[in-house]
Formats: structure tokens, C-alpha cells, sequence
């Protein structure tokens, strides 16, 4: 029996959690029945994962492990496609994980290298094509244009999110999402204190442009850019008074890692960051000379009248800075655990490869780090791997976007606001009691309503609308113009009336049960191959095997494997 390798970090925890748990359950005993219900499943789901031993989600295991070679030359299969797409693009649905099963290791990295993008497919809001220049018009000189304005920026940044949401959910390159999103959590900014949808939206760009590019080039714009100048201060830095967010964060979390530099040079650091503003014609960052204390500094070695670049410049000559970016590609696709031997392997290939993150994730995802089986279920989804990769595995892509927004909020990762500004913790900090109780309820009624919405989506508005003596019916359907508004508004989270689940159930159900068909010629193997695709082990919890296709589904979604990847 293999165990889930982060189920022993989360034991500790889990255990603790629970006895907590423990001596409140005569106050739980009080809530109704339904409220004691969904606990208890809470404690079920909680001490399941603390206790689970797992095996492979396969057959049989063979006899003699083949030699590595072998292995390489290969066809990966069905287990190994979805480790590889379950690690870097969310999950997928059965169709495109049958395409990459009779690929080679090489083969299938290679494939989903070629996905890789610049930009994205979803129109943008329609302020992203206000100038600087402009939206500082919006503001106006009164007290009521300014308030007004205001609500205008709070409505962009809900924008921006369900802009974002909407990308992760219907992008064609997911891989390219996946690496924005992990570089969103290493060069935190967080938009409650930004404040800016149009400073947040350039960054998100940006990252996307660079994330698989020269790492040398992504540094240098994250040091000058705006949203990052207003999240740690660099604009209010003056050569009177130094400001050390910026300059601190470049060398432990950017750059290079604690130990690898000293407090002297955050303070020279510091130095050569005064003086930049962020000019409000264009919203670049520029550096302001009569502000900028331009005197000789020294940092990591280097002395000289040093401004933002040459600091930078710095910090990527030092051999620090190669594994600590090799580092975070192996937290984000591989284990908890980095083995320190393979990341200097890494970082040095990193530097031969002359900083191409490509290069770096190929190296990452070819390496037998990757794919043994003792990394497989060593991490834990996060909110957006759990929500975004169930919605796009069945295909439910149509549902309105702002439904699932909502509920990464509620599981602790809202876009665009990581929680500090070492980013996501991630890991077993996903869990805890409520948003394992969070968990379930969306692999349970909200998967349901969400495929319900899918289905309605698919329609033209006019199909949407009700009959004019319809109780149920709501002004807003009643116009079916495609205007942008009604667009957006079709983005937002709703609830499904009793109407649309007795019109739309049916056939949501019916396609369930072609999907279940169309996995194999037996129920036996059905079951097994449901299993091969959405679990990264054998269920440790019990799988339905007879009833409804949805209390199929339902058993193996609602499995604690589920939730590791």
C-alpha cells in the first residue's frame, strides 16, 4: 500500500483541528438535523483523508517496475496523462486525456509546450481601452464625481475578476493560465490595496506575455511595474526616506530566498528605488531625478550609483536566484518537498537555457522527479484546480463565470487578491473545516446547478424568455437584445428557478449518461475507467456501484482523493 505522501503533513494539523472539532460537537449536537448532517460529513471527509492508504487508480500493479528508459519510450496511458494534465492545466476532460495517453513522456510535454500563448481569448472589459489620460478625466474636481468615480473603479474590479474567471474556465491554452496564475502568487499584488482594475489587468498581461519567456525580462518589469509600485510603496520612495517593501520582497520572495543576502542589502536596495512615480499620461513608471538619491550603494556585491536596473542585475547574477526559480517550479508541479541536489541541476541548466522559463517547465515536467509515483498525490488542489478543473473535466465551460468566482471566494483564493505578499500559502492550509464542508457542497448541489446553467447558456436569450404570465419570470429576461450588458449579465452568478430545473435537468442527466456509456462495455470497467480519470489513486471511500448515474458520479467526485492531485 503506497500512502498520499501530503497526507503525512496534514496529519499534525488535521488532528488537531479535530480534537478542537471534538470538544464543540455538544454545541454542534444543538443545530438542526440538516446543519448536524452536512458536520458530520465534514468529520467523515476529514478523518478519511488523515487515514487514507491508497493505491494507484489501476488494475493490478505490475510485477517489475521497467527500466527508466523504458518507461520514457513509452506510451504514458491514462494514468499518466492524468497526472501530467491534472499538474498543469487544471484537469481535462476524458476525451483530450485519451489523446494524450498514447503520447510518450516526451511526446505529451512537447504537445502541451505548443499551447503555450501570449494574450488571451476573452474580450477585455470596456474601459481597458481608456487611457491613462482618460480615466484620470473620470475623476473630476467635485466631491460627487469623485464618489462616482469610485463606484466606477469598485464595479472594474468585479469586472476584472469575472474577466479573469472567465479565461481560466474557456481558455484554449490552460497551461498558459496555470503559469499567470502562479506567477500572480509569487509577485503578489493584491487588489484591495491597488485599488486599480486597469494597474492589475496591465499586470495580468504582462505575466502572460512573460510567463514562459526569458525570466531575466519578467524581473525587470515587475521591479518597474505600476501595480507593483503601488502595492509595496516603491512610489512614495524618496532619498529622504527610503522605502524597504519593495527592496525586501525583491531579495527574499523574488529574487533569491532568505539567507542569501543581508539586511545591508535591502537598505542599498532601498536606496536605488527612490524616486520613481507612476506618471498619470501614460501609467508607466519613470524615475524622477530630483527624487531619486542617485549617491553610490553597494548591494550583493555591487557598487556603483545604482538605480532599479542595475539592482535587478544583481540579483540575477547571484547563483541564489536560478534555484530559487527552480524551486517554485517545483513546488507548483511536483511536491511540498524540493530535493536541493536537482534544483542546482536545474538552475544551472536554467542559465545555459539563458533564463527561459519554457526550457525550465520542459526540464521540470521531463524530470523523473515528476513523475514518480511516490510526487503522485503529494499536492493538494487549490480552490481554482478544484473549480476550474471539475468545470472544464465535464465540459460545463458555458456556465456563467461569476458562479464560479463566488465559490473560490468562499474557499479562500479570490482572484487578483492573494492574502499577503508571500502569496497563497497553499497545501494543507486549503484545508480546514469550513471549506472542506465548501468542497462538498460544490461537488454536490453547485456542480449540479452549474450544469443546469450550462445548458441554459447554450441558448439564445430569446429561448430564455418566459411566458408573460410566467410568476417566476424577471424583468431583465424579458429583453433579449445581445447587448454588452446583457453579455456581462450572463456572466453573473444565479439562481436556477424551479422552472429551469424541471425544463433543463433531463437533459443534463442525459448527457451524463452518454458520458457514462461511452466509458467503456461493462459497468465493471466503466467504473474502473471513471476512476482512472478523475482520481489520482483508488478511491478510499466507497464508490457507488449501483443507482443513479449521478450518485455514480457523485461517489467518486465526493472521494478525499479527489481533492489531491
Amino acid at each position: 500500500m503506497t500512502r498520499i505522501p501530503v497526507l503525512a503533513e496534514l496529519d499534525s494539523y488535521l488532528e488537531s483541528m479535530i480534537e478542537s472539532m471534538t470538544q464543540s460537537m455538544k454545541m454542534k449536537l444543538r443545530l438542526p438535523a440538516i446543519a448536524r448532517g452536512g458536520w458530520l460529513l465534514t468529520m467523515l471527509l476529514v478523518t478519511t483523508l488523515v487515514s487514507g492508504q491508497v493505491e494507484p487508480a489501476t488494475a493490478a500493479e505490475p510485477a517489475a517496475e521497467p527500466a527508466v528508459d523504458q518507461k520514457i519510450a513509452t506510451a504514458i496511458g491514462i494514468d499518466g496523462a492524468r497526472h501530467l494534465l491534472g499538474r498543469t492545466i487544471f484537469g481535462a476532460p476524458l476525451d483530450q486525456l485519451q489523446h494524450y495517453s498514447s503520447q510518450t513522456r516526451e511526446e505529451a510535454v512537447d504537445s502541451l509546450l505548443e499551447t503555450l500563448t501570449t494574450s488571451a481569448v476573452t474580450p477585455l472589459p470596456s474601459w481597458a481601452s481608456l487611457t491613462p489620460s482618460k480615466i484620470q478625466q473620470q475623476r473630476g474636481k467635485t466631491a460627487e464625481s469623485r464618489k462616482a468615480f469610485q463606484k466606477s473603479m469598485r464595479r472594474w474590479q468585479g469586472e476584472l475578476r469575472g474577466w479573469w474567471a472567465r479565461e481560466l474556465i474557456s481558455t484554449p491554452s490552460p497551461l498558459t493560465e496555470r503559469l499567470v496564475l502562479m506567477w500572480h502568487g509569487h509577485f503578489t499584488s493584491e487588489m484591495t490595496k491597488v485599488r486599480s482594475a486597469p494597474a492589475m489587468l496591465k499586470q495580468n498581461q504582462m505575466f502572460r506575455q512573460l510567463c514562459s519567456g526569458d525570466f531575466r525580462q519578467l524581473l525587470h518589469r515587475v521591479a518597474v511595474d505600476p501595480a507593483m509600485a503601488i502595492y509595496l510603496d516603491t512610489r512614495r520612495s524618496t532619498r529622504e526616506k527610503p522605502n524597504e517593501n519593495f527592496a525586501r520582497e525583491l531579495l527574499e520572495l523574488y529574487g533569491l530566498g532568505e539567507g542569501n543576502y543581508s539586511e545591508t542589502d535591502i537598505q542599498e536596495a532601498a536606496r536605488a528605488f527612490t524616486g520613481y512615480r507612476i506618471d498619470n499620461r501614460t501609467g508607466e513608471l519613470r524615475r524622477i531625478r530630483r527624487r531619486h538619491d542617485a549617491s553610490e550603494k553597494t548591494v550583493l556585491g555591487v557598487t556603483g550609483s545604482l538605480t532599479a536596473t542595475e539592482v535587478v542585475d544583481a540579483v540575477l547574477a547571484q547563483p541564489a536566484c536560478a534555484e530559487w526559480i527552480s524551486r517554485r517550479f517545483w513546488i507548483e508541479f511536483i511536491s511540498p518537498t524540493p530535493d536541493v541536489k536537482v534544483l542546482k541541476q536545474w538552475a544551472q541548466a536554467l542559465q545555459q537555457e539563458q533564463w527561459s522559463l519554457r526550457a525550465l517547465l520542459r526540464i521540470t515536467l521531463l524530470s523523473e522527479a515528476f513523475w514518480s509515483e511516490q510526487n503522485h498525490g503529494s499536492l493538494v488542489k487549490s480552490p481554482v484546480d478544484l473549480v476550474v478543473g471539475t468545470i472544464r473535466s465535464l465540459k460545463l465551460e458555458k456556465a456563467p463565470a461569476g458562479q464560479a468566482l463566488r465559490t473560490l471566494s468562499r474557499l479562500g483564493q479570490q482572484l487578483f487578491d492573494p492574502p499577503n505578499v508571500a502569496g497563497w500559502p497553499g497545501g494543507h492550509q486549503w484545508i480546514d473545516a469550513t471549506t472542506l464542508l465548501g468542497r462538498r457542497l460544490f461537488l454536490t448541489a453547485e456542480i449540479h446547478n452549474l450544469a443546469i446553467l450550462n445548458q441554459l447558456q447554450q441558448l439564445p436569450e430569446t429561448d430564455l424568455r418566459p411566458p408573460t404570465n410566467d410568476p417566476e419570470s424577471e424583468p431583465e429576461m424579458m429583453n433579449p437584445k445581445d447587448s454588452p450588458e446583457m453579455k456581462g449579465r450572463r456572466e453573473l452568478p444565479r439562481r436556477i428557478k424551479a422552472r429551469e430545473r424541471r425544463r433543463f435537468m433531463p437533459q443534463v442527466l442525459r448527457e451524463l449518461e452518454q458520458l457514462w456509456q461511452s466509458l467503456g462495455d461493462t459497468a465493471d470497467a466503466r467504473s474502473l475507467r471513471l476512476q482512472q480519470w478523475l482520481l489520482p489513486f483508488k478511491p478510499v471511500g466507497t464508490v457507488v456501484q449501483r443507482g443513479s448515474i449521478r450518485d455514480r458520479f457523485g461517489s467518486v467526485l465526493l472521494d478525499p482523493t479527489y481533492q489531491l492531485k
